[in-house]
This record gives C-alpha cells, structure tokens and sequence, in this order.
C-alpha cells in the first residue's frame, strides 16, 4: 500500500479553512420580495390573473374564427366557386368538378396542381404526379 501512496502522492488539503463564511443568496426574485410585502403581492396576483383573462379571451376569439371558417361555404380553391364536391387524394383541397381530373391509372380524383395530361396519344389523357412517371 505504500507503493500505491509514493507512487500517486497523498492527498493534498483542502485548500479553504474550517470556518469558511457563510454564503448569502444576492438575487432576490419578485416572488420571494412579495411575500415580504402584501401590495407587491396583490400586485402579482392581479397581474397573472389579467393574463389569464386575456388568454381566455384570445382562445375564445380564435374558436369564433375558426366556426365561422366552417360555417362558410367551402370554395374551390382555383375557381372559387361556392359548392366544391371533390377532394383531391393527394394534397387535400376541395375543388369543383371542373377543377378535378381523374387519373386513368389509379382512378382517384385529384387537383389541377397534383395532375397532368398526357398529350402522346390521339386522346388527351390525365394521369397523376405518381401515375405519370
């Protein structure tokens, strides 16, 4: 064992005395300085409070935007008529039937963006993004 001591060394000591001095907390938050004082208290109280309102109150509001989106009448996104009756299977969108296409090799419905016609035959034929290649 006196091998393992010569050869790492001993410990050396702690550096700071016994009687180091007492550490003291230097930030004070304003959580901990209202409980010292009742106004500052309040104060907070009817802050969050007011934010809280204020919260309730924008939830609201957004809930309202969004039932009156859904009460309206869907419009079709590239012609903007008022009765879309078709959905296209790639992206979603509602569109009219005017603005859909159904594609030859997979038979599901899609927009004017997610298809494309085929000219290289006699007949123009449409087919979608995925089917075309």
């Amino acid at each position: 064992s006196s091998g393992i001591n010569a050869e790492y060394g001993v410990k050396r000591k702690c550096p700071f005395s016994t009687t180091s001095p007492q550490q003291f907390k230097t930030h004070i938050t304003l959580k901990e300085a209202a409980k010292l004082d009742d106004a500052l208290l309040r104060e907070m109280v009817e802050r969050t409070r007011s934010l809280i309102m204020e919260g309730k109150q924008q939830q609201q509001q957004q809930q309202e935007q969004e039932q009156q989106q859904q009460q309206q009448p869907q419009q079709c996104y590239s012609c903007r008529s008022s009765c879309p009756d078709r959905t296209c299977a790639h992206c979603g969108r509602s569109s009219c039937g005017l603005c859909t296409r159904t594609c030859e090799g997979c038979s599901e419905v899609f927009c004017t963006l997610c298809s494309t016609l085929d000219y290289s035959a006699a007949q123009t034929r449409e087919f979608c993004l995925s089917c075309a290649v």
